[in-house]
């Protein structure tokens, strides 16, 4: 990358209110936008030729390692932040590559240090308490957004066609940034639904059609119904949303698979159950499994694949496993992955329970 090809500095870039970095194939900083210098205390001409991972460092060595090997699309959410001077000390980060540039990573944070403040320390709850933050912060980020967007527009009318792929990096940019506030706001919500008996069959087709309209291609189906299932207790339009999500995760897993086949299967199970501190437990009965023939989850995510913001995908958000996780538990229900090494086939199983029937109510 020469410097003619560079961001233009100082003209749209500089003009994101968030701390924003640029590095190169060295992983040495190239670009620093007016923000950054103020949240590292540091010039621009101190920042450009930094090494990324010693300006970029956190307590996560996991996340340490990503920035240092050159990992890309990677959203990380509510980190601690280690680098002296900088100006929060938890913050979101995420790091793409900008298009047509596939040598460089663009770092984007978000510093967090007020809103960690107010949640205090993170347990499992506090995460999910954490998605609904976004809520607050994502007014406050569209607005500079929808500006950001319009600018790199009406630049585009005027730019050399050399850098025309730039203002359209940054449209594609803003609307993935919109697309993922857009998702936290929506795991962060309540389910407002109301659970009732529903026929998990009826639901599983749903969910197959919508899958077939979104996707050009499918891979075959292979379903196994036991018929005799009685109804769930479930929220329709959140149980279509989990069948989806797992469904197109699927689809997703087989990108590349020479014959990609999805299995999904219902039957009743007696071990299942649901309990917590004090009650006698939910039993949850009813089992659908959904499996494919992909290569399976990356050994490296596969401890963290319910949790926000975890993918290996390209265009992903990490976010459809998280939304399953969260309905499910709304409803009462369990999720499970595990890998059928002797069918060489990842199985996602989820637990219902009964709805009671009219003589029990």
């Amino acid at each position: 990358m020469t410097a003619a090809d560079r961001p233009p500095d100082g003209l749209l870039l500089s003009t994101i209110s968030l701390p924003l970095l640029l590095s190169g194939a060295d992983n040495a900083i190239l670009f620093a936008n007016e923000a950054a210098e103020a949240f590292f205390g540091r010039s621009r001409r101190r920042l450009i030729g930094e090494p990324a991972p010693a300006l970029l460092q956190f307590a996560s060595d996991r996340l340490n390692g990503a920035i240092a090997v050159r990992e890309s699309d990677i959203s990380a959410q509510n980190m601690r932040f280690q680098t002296t001077g900088a100006q929060a000390n938890y913050v979101d980060l995420m790091i793409s590559t900008p298009l047509g540039y596939p040598d460089c990573r663009l770092y984007l944070l978000v510093p967090r240090q007020a809103v960690r403040d107010q949640i205090g320390e993170q347990t499992d709850a506090g995460k999910m308490q954490a998605m609904g933050t976004p809520a607050i912060l994502g007014h406050e980020i569209k607005n500079p957004l929808a500006g950001i967007k319009g600018a790199a527009q009406l630049l585009s009318r005027n730019v050399e066609p050399q850098q025309a792929p730039l203002t359209d990096l940054i449209v594609q940019e803003v609307d993935r940034i919109a697309r993922l506030l857009d998702q936290m706001q929506n795991l962060g919500r309540v389910m407002p639904g109301q659970l009732g008996a529903e026929n998990i069959h009826e639901l599983i087709e749903r969910a197959i059609r919508s899958v077939r309209a979104a996707n050009r291609q499918m891979p075959l189906i292979d379903i196994s119904y036991d018929p005799s299932l009685p109804d769930v207790q479930i929220e329709a339009d959140a149980m279509v949303q989990v069948l989806i999500n797992l469904i197109q995760n699927a689809i997703d897993a087989m990108a590349g698979v020479e014959a990609p086949q999805i299995g999904i299967t219902t039957r009743f199970v007696m071990g299942a159950s649901l309990r917590s501190e004090g009650d006698q437990g939910l039993r949850l009965p009813v089992e659908v499994a959904i499996s494919d023939n992909g290569p399976g989850i990356a050994p490296h995510i596969e401890n963290e694949i319910f949790s926000p913001f975890v993918t290996t995908k390209r265009e992903g958000q990490g976010l459809g496993l998280a939304i399953v996780r969260k309905y499910l538990s709304q409803m009462h229900g369990r999720i499970s992955v595990e890998r059928d090494a002797a069918a060489a086939r990842t199985v996602f199983r989820i637990f219902l329970p009964v709805a009671a029937r009219k003589n029990d109510i």
